[in-house]
């Protein structure tokens, strides 16, 4: 018998996943912001919201940086697919997949560093 074409190749595995890097910068985000809030709460416990705010803060600015280039910049992807195996339309159309998926996370990341401005700092730990 003969074996069968692959049917996705590891290149368009590498498109599809990069087309939602949006989503994955706003859990790696999200993980992070909330993750270092409890973990400085609890280890340092006395005068943390300076500290705490500062670091929500850089991490919301690096993570909007970074979605910001996605949305710019979705040239990424062409990049990738240098053999010119893609039609042009599914390239347009991962792209434009990409720039709306990163729309959507920057919402995501301004509403969980903003939540910062609102709520008290370690009130969930003490």
């Amino acid at each position: 018998m003969a074996t069968s074409k692959q049917l996705f190749s590891e290149k368009f595995i590498g498109i599809a996943l990069l087309s939602l890097a949006g989503p994955f910068i706003w859990v790696v985000h999200f993980g992070v912001v909330y993750g270092v809030h409890h973990i400085v709460c609890v280890t340092l416990k006395n005068n943390v919201d300076f500290w705490v705010h500062i670091a929500i803060i850089v991490i919301t600015v690096a993570a909007l940086l970074a979605l910001l280039a996605l949305i710019i910049k979705p040239d990424v992807l062409q990049r990738l697919d240098r053999d010119q195996v893609r039609q042009e339309t599914t390239k347009e159309f991962f792209a434009g997949i990409m720039r709306l998926l990163a729309l959507l996370s920057v919402f995501g990341v301004l509403w969980s560093g903003i939540a910062l401005f609102f709520l008290p700092t370690c009130a969930s730990v003490t």
